[in-house]
């Protein structure tokens, strides 16, 4: 009996104690704005375990580690910031600097004029921002289809057709973007190199010829798997495999 009460009493004495990811992240900041900045680190994934996840989070967890001189990890979490919100220009600015210092200076290839577009306008925001704008101008135009089927005023009504034709317009196109922005994003897997210098070879085993090396901090796409082997892509256009312990997909 003695011990069932004290199994509660520690239970009652933990929940109490036990902190929340806001209370995390604040205590993360402290440690943050001290200068501690690996015990920020722990803290500040001690929200992420949580299952919680915000640009805030990631951008600081981010800076905490380049400020320590994990690059790969850095880098990391400030695609996983940009990831949550493109647009975000502290999280680019940053990302544009820890980039500066990985090895691996590679060459993108020119990209066509859809891609550039896209990355101007259509990926500002992520795609489930766009199912929001869409959803959003549908409500608007069924409101306005509405005023428009009972008014009686020929300017009027006019006007309602205009503006409900628009508004559906908008709302088909913002449709199709979503659909476009998730097919990418469900089509594209992104890593980033943990690996202080590791070979890719041209076939998914180990005896396999190298093509090229690539250091940490790097990021690739991944365009297959078999095994514990990872087929990728850098953006001057080179393929090879690489051992799935070697990076860390977005």
């Amino acid at each position: 009996m003695k011990n069932f009460i004290l199994a509660i009493l520690l239970l009652a004495i933990g929940t109490v104690q036990a902190k929340t990811p806001q209370e995390f992240f604040e205590q993360g900041n402290i440690q943050y704005q001290e200068e501690k900045y690996n015990e920020a680190i722990e803290t500040y994934l001690k929200v992420i375990n949580q299952g919680y996840d915000s640009v805030e989070v990631y951008f600081n967890l981010a800076n905490a580690y380049y400020k320590t001189n994990f690059t790969a990890e850095a880098i990391y979490f400030y695609e996983k910031a940009l990831a949550l919100d493109p647009a975000k220009i502290d999280v680019k600015v940053n990302l544009e600097y820890a980039n500066r210092s990985i090895i691996d200076n590679i060459k993108a290839v020119p990209k066509s004029t859809f891609d550039k577009f896209n990355d101007l306008f259509l990926a500002v925001f992520p795609y489930d921002t766009w199912a929001i704008l869409a959803v959003s101008c549908s409500l608007i135009a069924g409101l306005i289809w509405m005023l428009f089927f009972f008014s009686t005023q020929p300017s009027v009504k006019k006007l309602h057709f205009t503006l409900a034709t628009i508004t559906s317009l908008s709302c088909l196109i913002g449709l199709v973007i979503t659909a476009q922005q998730y097919k990418r994003k469900q089509n594209t897997t992104y890593a980033i190199v943990f690996a202080n210098q590791v070979e890719v070879k041209n076939a998914p085993r180990e005896s396999a010829t190298e093509n090229f090396v690539l250091h940490e901090g790097t990021k690739v796409s991944v365009i297959d798997v078999i095994g514990d082997w990872e087929k990728i892509k850098l953006t001057d256009g080179q393929v090879g495999w690489i051992s799935s312990q070697a990076i860390k997909k977005l």
